[in-house]
C-alpha cells in the first residue's frame, strides 16, 4: 500500500538534527539532541510544499520584518529567509530559521555568497524545491543584486557587481568612505532589500507575470562562451569576470 509520509513537528525537527546531535555529542559530550517542543504536535505534510503557496506575499511586509530581524541579531542570511517563511505561513514556518544562521557574512564571515540572498534562494527553494522555478528566481535575484545601487533606500548607495559579500562590503567601504565594521545598518536594509525582491519575484510566477529582466553582458557571455563548456572549459560561473580578473 502506498501511503504518503506524515511526519510530525517533534519528527521533523529531530530528523532535522540529526547533524547537530553528533556535533553536540563531540564537541559537549551531550549525547542526546532534545528540541523543545510544546505538548501539541503538528502534522507536517508531505514535502514538496508548492501547494501551499496560493497568495501573493506581502513585499513590505517582508522587506520591513527582513530588516527587522537582523536588527534583532538573527544576521543576514537567517533574517531573509525568516522574514519570507513567516509570511508564507504553515507549513513554511515550522522550519526552523536557525537552519540558516551559518550563511551570516558570506558564511560565517567568509565573505562568499551573500547572506541575505542565501537565506532568501533557501526560502524559495523550500516553496518550489527542484522545479524550474527555483533556478530562475535565484538566477534573477543575484543578477539584480550584483546590478542594482542598494540599499534601495539609503541615500548613498554602492553596486556590488557580483553576488559575493566580499565585493558587496568592499564596494560600499569605497562608495560610502565608511569602515566595515560600520556595515551593520547597511547590512539590516540590505536584509530586507533582497528579502522583498525574491517575495516579488515569487508573487510573479505565481502569477505567471514572471520575465527575467538581467540578462547575462556581452562581455561576460563573452567570457562565458569560451571558458564554460567552450574551447577553454576551464570554470564555473556567471558573474562579471573583470570584478575578479584582468582581460585577455
Amino acid at each position: 500500500m502506498d501511503e504518503k509520509k506524515v511526519l510530525t513537528r517533534r519528527d521533523f525537527l529531530v530528523s532535522a538534527g540529526g547533524a547537530a546531535a553528533g556535533l553536540a555529542l563531540a564537541t559537549t559530550g551531550l549525547g542526546v539532541f532534545s528540541p523543545k517542543v510544546g505538548a501539541a504536535t503538528v502534522d507536517l505534510p508531505e514535502y514538496p510544499w508548492e501547494q501551499f503557496f496560493t497568495k501573493p506575499l506581502d513585499v513590505e511586509a517582508v522587506r520591513a520584518l527582513g530588516a527587522q530581524y537582523y536588527g534583532e541579531g538573527n544576521g543576514c542570511s537567517e533574517g531573509a529567509f525568516r522574514a519570507i517563511i513567516e509570511q508564507l505561513g504553515e507549513p513554511f514556518s515550522f522550519v526552523p530559521s536557525q537552519v540558516m544562521n551559518f550563511g551570516k557574512g558570506g558564511g560565517v564571515a567568509w565573505g562568499t555568497l551573500c547572506g541575505a540572498i542565501n537565506g532568501a534562494a533557501a526560502a524559495v527553494s523550500l516553496v518550489f524545491g527542484r522545479g524550474q522555478a527555483t533556478t530562475v528566481i535565484v538566477n534573477e535575484l543575484m543578477a539584480w543584486y550584483s546590478a542594482t545601487p542598494l540599499p534601495l533606500g539609503d541615500e548613498v548607495k554602492s553596486v556590488a557587481g557580483n553576488p559575493l559579500c566580499h565585493a558587496s562590503v568592499s564596494n560600499w567601504c569605497k562608495a560610502t568612505g565608511k569602515k566595515s565594521s560600520e556595515r551593520s545598518p547597511r547590512c539590516k536594509a540590505l536584509t530586507g532589500d533582497v528579502a522583498a525582491q525574491a517575495a516579488l519575484y515569487m508573487n510573479q510566477v505565481l502569477a505567471g507575470t514572471f520575465v527575467p529582466a538581467y540578462p547575462m553582458s556581452e562581455e561576460t557571455k563573452a567570457c562565458y562562451d569560451c571558458h564554460v563548456g567552450g574551447y577553454a572549459d576551464d570554470t564555473l560561473g556567471k558573474m562579471d569576470c573583470k570584478g575578479c580578473h584582468e582581460g585577455h
